[in-house]
């Protein structure tokens, strides 16, 4: 009985810690949002810069392992702030498949991605933007968005179907999906 009760206490002292925020306060438990609300953006340009990054397919649903170096990864120091492009124009003759495709905004609030789950189709952009006074990332497989300061953004195009997990590096409690249809 006194060799569990110490793994107990050694097992506790190890756990306690990882429970903290980066300012040394207990993160706040994640609130559930359970409804999916995306929201449309018109293609004009935003005085706010955001990043963007390249998206390559996470695999079969429910694998989240990040692999530690494969060459088709991307590293955070290519990604860079630009302008929005105006995402409505087309070559002359080209057939315009761009109209359709649409921004959903996820919100990052109170140690959680709002909404934490998003249904997207193909060629649509997911943007993140932070509203918590605190950093945070987004983060899956394939890429990252690097640190988000308050009012950061990340946007990310999604040009092929799948399910893609992400998570914020700093806060792993933070976690959402990215469902992109046909």
């Amino acid at each position: 009985m006194r060799k569990e009760y110490v793994i107990f206490i050694i097992l506790l002292g190890a756990l306690l810690p990882s429970g903290c925020a980066e300012n040394g306060s207990v993160e706040p438990e994640p609130s559930v949002s359970p409804v999916e609300t995306p929201v449309e953006i018109p293609a004009t340009p935003s005085e706010t810069p955001f990043e963007t990054g390249e998206l390559l397919p996470q695999g079969p649903a429910g694998n989240v392992e990040t692999p530690e170096n494969t060459s088709d990864q991307i590293p955070s120091e290519n990604l860079t702030r630009t302008e929005p492009e105006n995402l409505s124009e087309t070559p002359v003759g080209m057939p315009d498949t761009q109209a359709e495709a649409r921004v959903v905004e996820v919100k990052i609030e109170n140690f959680t991605f709002n909404p934490e789950s998003v249904t997207i189709s193909t060629n649509d952009t997911v943007r993140w933007t932070n509203l918590d006074p605190i950093t945070h990332t987004v983060t899956g497989p394939d890429f990252t968005s690097g640190a988000l300061r308050d009012g950061d953004s990340f946007e990310l195009s999604f040009t092929k179907k799948g399910v893609y997990r992400y998570y914020c590096s700093i806060h792993p409690s933070m976690e959402g999906v990215v469902t992109v249809e046909g």
